[in-house]
This record gives structure tokens, sequence and C-alpha cells, in this order.
């Protein structure tokens, strides 16, 4: 059975947590002040209270999942404070390495994944090629302290993609096109959406239960209005904030 976790909050800061097992009937402890180390010894202090370790390691599972905790290795296990939210205005198009270095989070690591193979229909449709025309694919899981931020997928017809070695893929597809290919995205249509739970690039961010994410879909040209790239970019809505000017007709 799963551990209670009830997280208090304090002039918008984590000020307790306090960990309750059902089986045990026995709270672990309370009262952790923001970014205090969990240690073995804390551990410890469960345990004597009667709370098996168990217990104790799903409570901890449970925090790192909804981005409270952070192990560090060699360090100990710390509690975060509420995570920083990525603002963006729409209306300007950057790429999303681009938008977390903005926002002064560090990317920690990058699951990136390459393939060559027929595209989606609303792919093939944007840019006007048979159904069973190959793309390059390239998909990537972007992790930061606070645990996996976003899910992407890009696809880009094989005329650009000599250079690319998969074993090293760009970090940025933006940067790739411009510096390598000498193409430059220019605009984007952009349609912004929520994906289904049953969506597998959104299998991919392990949202904790009751969790959403922003999806993104979008259609990149170039200055000629020549479509070069396409993009699907899954982010964690706890995090993302967009915002957008609007003005009258």
């Amino acid at each position: 059975m799963h551990p209670h976790i009830a997280i208090h909050l304090k002039e918008g800061h984590i000020h307790e947590i306090q960990i309750f097992c059902f089986m045990c009937k026995r709270g672990i402890f309370g009262a952790l002040s923001c970014r205090r180390i969990f240690t073995r010894a804390q551990a410890a202090l469960g345990t004597a209270n009667g709370v098996s370790r168990e217990t104790w390691r799903k409570a901890l599972g449970l925090l790192r999942s909804d981005g409270l905790i952070v192990s560090r290795h060699g360090s100990g296990t710390y509690l975060l404070d509420r995570p920083r939210r990525i603002s963006n205005d729409l209306s300007q198009l950057q790429s999303m390495g681009a938008m977390i270095e903005n926002a002064d989070i560090v990317e920690e690591k990058a699951d990136i994944t390459c393939s060559i193979a027929p595209a989606p229909a609303d792919v093939s449709e944007f840019f006007n090629t048979p159904a069973d025309e190959p793309f390059f694919i390239l998909q990537r899981v972007r992790h930061a302290e606070v645990g996996i931020i976003s899910a992407s997928l890009g696809y880009l017809p094989c005329q650009y993609t000599d250079q690319i070695d998969p074993a090293h893929p760009p970090r940025s597809l933006f940067s790739y096109l411009e510096d390598t290919c000498g193409v430059s995205i220019s605009r984007a249509f952009t349609e912004l959406f929520i994906p289904p739970e049953d969506d597998p690039l959104r299998a991919l961010l392990h949202l904790p239960a009751h969790y959403d994410a922003f999806g993104f879909r979008q259609f990149h040209y170039d200055s000629r209005g020549n479509p070069l790239l396409y993009s699907l970019d899954y982010l964690r809505a706890d995090l993302f904030h967009f915002t957008i000017m609007r003005t009258r007709p």
C-alpha cells in the first residue's frame, strides 16, 4: 500500500511534508524546511517509529515523481522548492532548448533516438510528399533537476540530414539547419492542444496521476515559405507558462 503524503505550504513555499502509512497508522515526520537534506539517519528515524524502509522508499519515490525532491549521487536527497515555471511569449519563435535556457533551468541530460521511416499523414501532407516517403525522425526527452520536462518529435526531409551522425545528434535542429544546412526557420504555424492520456509521446513524460501536459504541433517554414520542419512537443503543464499579446481588430 502506498503511503499518504501531505504537503503544507507557507507563503508559497514548501513548509512541511508529512508522510503517513495507513498500514501501521504512523506518521514518519514533518516540519522539513525547504532544501533541507533527507539523510539516512532520518530514514532510520522513520523505521524507529514503526514505518518500514519499504514505505519510506515508496514515499520518497512519490515525492520524486512529483518533482518535490531530487536525489544527487554522493550527496543525498533534497527537498525542492516549488518548481520554477518556464515562461514563454507565444509570439516569439524559439527552440525548446532556448526556452529552457532562457528560464535559467539547467538541462541535465537528453535521451535521444534517431530513425528514418515514413511519417504520419499530417507530416506528409505538410511537406506534400507521398505517404511512403521516408523522413529523418528525432525523438528527444529532456531532463532537468525537477525531472523530465519535455518529450519531442522532429521530422526533417532526408535531404537535410546527410551530415547528422545518429550517434551524436544535434542539440538543436534550429541551429543545425542554420549553421550546417544554411537555411533558417523564419516562422511557424503553431497548434496548442491537450494530448490524450494514452498518447505514446505523452507517456514519455512519466506524469504523475492527474497531471496534464501541453501539446505543441508546429509547422516550420523558411524565409521563402517552404516547409522545413515538423515538430511535436509535449511539455509538463506544471512547469510551462505561456503568454500572448492580443489586440482588437
